[in-house]
């Protein structure tokens, strides 16, 4: 993670929303918008670059914002920032030098990259694909999400965040529900109004809590599983290494698979059912 000083994201007004200088040789404003009126969807494809991304009340336009870095001139020229209209849909994107056939960045330890922010009508649900970078999302109507690298910040989406996460944290915090598909890093969910999902992950700690619907791991590798406060039923399909504890599960809670680690639970309504080579551990 590169350390950022990022200034309040606001309205996205005429002055760029962030302040930075730490490593640039050179640097310059980027920006672009369009009209949110019939809006349907706005699609974010982001390369190199940290991106925050907020849906506000107010918003009547789409508008993304950021500073483009590079190591040389030419590379600056040619990192830029796009919004097109197409239809129904927006496109943000970001384009940069390495989008190009025979980039290297070995080569003279040249690099291009954009810090990018978006600011849109929280009622417009987003798509988003994020190369490389951290990236958060605040107040959106319903996420989407594809990203390679960095962490992940996800706060108050209003309907389904589903995400697929090769490497790096995710963080939730407040969503309608959720589903996540995750290579490596730790996964944290907290306070869903539906039902929260974890479809696959490879490695790095689960922790869900405060969930009006289920909960569902369907397969994990290695890391933790600590499931809190959930109205509906728990249930872990497979997991191979780990500790798992439920505990204030007003439904069942079941374990049909585990390879290693302990399974411990507490203040369960419903049926407790866990693996036959588990259940005398537990019953202890």
């Amino acid at each position: 993670m590169r350390s950022r000083n990022w200034l309040l994201l606001l309205a996205l007004g005429p002055a760029t929303a962030f302040a930075w200088g730490d490593g640039c040789t050179v640097q310059a404003d980027r920006a672009g918008g369009v009209d949110a009126k019939g809006v349907e969807k706005v699609v974010i494809r982001a390369g190199a670059g940290d991106m925050k991304v907020v849906g506000r009340g107010n918003a009547i336009r789409i508008e993304a914002r950021g500073v483009a870095c590079a190591s040389k001139q030419e590379l600056l020229d040619a990192t830029q920032i796009t919004v097109r209209r197409e239809g129904n849909i927006v496109y943000v994107d970001t384009v940069l030098p390495q989008d190009k056939d025979g980039w290297s960045s070995f080569v003279n330890n040249e690099y291009a990259y954009i810090d990018l922010g978006v600011a849109l009508p929280a009622s417009i649900p987003v798509e988003a694909v994020d190369s490389s970078g951290d990236a958060t999302f605040e107040d959106l109507k319903a996420l989407a999400l594809q990203d390679s690298s960095g962490d992940l910040q996800l706060d108050r989406i209003a309907g389904l965040a589903d995400v697929t996460d090769s490497s790096g944290d995710i963080n939730i915090e407040g969503a309608g529900s959720v589903r996540v598909r995750d290579s490596s890093g730790d996964i944290e969910i907290d306070t869903v109004h539906g039902d929260a999902e974890v479809t696959q992950d490879s490695s790095g700690d689960i922790r869900i809590e405060n969930v009006d619907g289920g909960v569902k791991v369907i397969q994990d590798s290695s890391g933790g599983i600590r499931v809190e406060n959930v109205k509906g039923s728990v249930a872990v399909d497979s997991d191979s290494s780990g500790d798992i504890y439920a505990g204030r599960v007003n439904g069942d809670f079941t374990v049909s698979e585990d390879s290693s680690g302990s399974i411990e639970h507490e203040s369960i309504g419903g049926k407790v059912t866990v693996p036959s080579n588990k259940r005398d551990a537990d019953e202890e």
